[in-house]
């Protein structure tokens, strides 16, 4: 029996002996980064611990607070004479209530000091709330000895008496700021070019990247005019021409790769019709006949570059004289008709300080002796962005054919456009002068002033 306990007592002083040499010997550098590792460790978890221990704590503060309220409204209730009494029992509440007015107090101060170098402030918090947090590992012990020893900077006398409101300061902001808020930063930086870089497509959409030309008679829009002051080379008509248009500008697909970058195609459909309104004095009474009837069917391929936004169109137009028209100017014979061909455009449009101004080319698809080959539109129209119900709009239209020998044709007009939409109501007094913009009859000298109603109905 004695021999095995001086056995045991060997064994004792030998684990000592060379638990004492292991421990006295100088760590080396990987050893002492081991150790700094765990250190953080423990001492993250620790800080952990103790916020998430406070963080209960008022949180069950808290609910004392509201169940010791809803009591004193309860018995306030029940008994109002007993009102009086119960204020006592409110103020002391108050006096409790600091401890979390303190941490929101606090909270708000510890922005400027995250915003301050953060590792020396995480070292001294490592540190110093070692001695107050037991921990049964002695690896820590040490390492806290040795690093009080290492930055002397760090532990100077001035930051002694800031060391309570720096330890609440790192509890209240440290432990999930700090690691959430990095977080968000990189999320959004991945995921905006992921959205950027990925087209948008769309069927149907409702806007415009390149807007019909208002003052184009031959755009595809809905309108209706009343024109009783018309002249044909030089001569007066006696009575009153009402053009009437009925049309669409429709985007059915559209595509956009970034802010300011898109194109569209789109669908353009319209029905020009001339009426003529006259009193006939061998019948003794008013009449309306139907002069002439255009159609026009076009594609289009819309670009949009930021502030550029440019239209190339493919359309067909053809023109045809309202049977009235033939029975009443006795037309018996087939009349040469040139409006009957297709043609390809160039239009460019872009809107500075509340103008739009465009212009473009055009090509005729057809042979020379059926129809001459180019023609050109420029133009400005004016329309300021408002949140009244109606707004002063007006602008100028010109066009030139070579097939008219480039006379231009000037259609000009003020008014007002009223709406909040897409799809306004433009009241216009308009007048034109040129070439005639309907019918075969291109060839006469035309002039107009009258009003009219326009609407793009898409």
């Amino acid at each position: 029996m004695k021999q095995t306990v001086l056995i045991l007592l060997l064994i004792c002083l030998t684990g000592s002996l060379t638990l004492a040499q292991q421990t006295s010997r100088a760590l080396t550098p990987a050893e002492q980064k081991q150790k700094e590792r765990v250190e953080r460790e423990l001492q993250l978890q620790r800080e952990i611990r103790e916020e998430a221990a406070r963080k209960q704590q008022e949180y069950e503060a808290k609910q004392a607070e509201k169940e010791r309220k809803k009591a004193a409204r309860q018995a306030a209730k029940d008994n109002p004479a007993s009102v009086v009494d119960t204020k006592p029992a409110v103020q002391p509440a108050a006096v409790t209530k600091p401890q979390s007015d303190q941490v929101v107090t606090e909270t708000p101060k510890a922005e400027p000091v995250v915003a301050q170098p953060r590792q020396k402030r995480v070292k001294k918090e490592k540190v110093r709330p070692e001695p107050v947090v037991t921990t049964p590992t002695p690896v820590v012990s040490e390492p806290a000895s040795d690093r009080v020893g290492q930055p002397d900077a760090v532990t100077e006398p001035e930051a002694k008496p800031a060391r309570p409101v720096r330890v609440r300061k790192e509890r209240a902001v440290r432990v999930k700021p700090q690691k959430v808020s990095p977080q968000p930063t990189p999320d959004v930086v991945i995921t905006e070019p992921r959205v950027v870089s990925r087209p948008k497509h769309e069927f149907l959409p409702k806007d415009h990247l390149f807007d019909p030309i208002l003052l184009d008679p031959l755009e595809a829009q809905t309108y209706g005019s009343v024109l009783p002051a018309y002249y044909t080379e030089g001569s007066k008509y006696k009575g009153s021409i009402v053009p009437f248009a009925f049309g669409f500008a429709k985007p059915f697909y559209r595509r956009t790769t970034a802010p300011g970058r898109a194109e569209e195609l789109v669908l353009d459909l319209a029905s020009f019709t001339q009426f003529e309104v006259f009193f006939d004095q061998d019948k003794g009474k008013q009449l309306r006949r139907i002069v002439n009837n255009d159609y026009k069917v076009s594609i289009s391929y819309n670009l949009r570059r930021g502030e550029n936004n440019y239209r190339i169109r493919v359309y067909h137009i053809s023109s045809h004289l309202g049977d009235d028209y033939i029975f009443r100017n006795s037309i018996r014979a087939p009349t040469p008709n040139s409006v009957n061909y297709e043609q390809l455009d160039v239009t460019y449009s872009r809107t500075v300080d509340n103008w739009r101004l465009y212009g473009g080319l055009s090509a005729v698809l057809r042979k020379k002796d059926e129809r001459k080959l180019l023609s050109a539109q420029l133009g400005a129209f004016y329309k300021k962005p408002s949140e009244h119900l109606a707004r002063l709009v007006g602008g100028l239209d010109v066009k030139f054919w070579q097939q008219t020998d480039f006379r231009p044709g000037i259609h000009g007009g003020i008014g007002v456009e009223v709406g909040r939409t897409q799809n306004n109501l433009t009241f216009l007094l308009e007048g034109y002068s040129g070439f005639r913009p309907y019918s075969q009859f291109e060839q006469q000298q035309t002039s107009w002033i009258g009003v009219g109603v326009y609407l793009n109905p898409f």
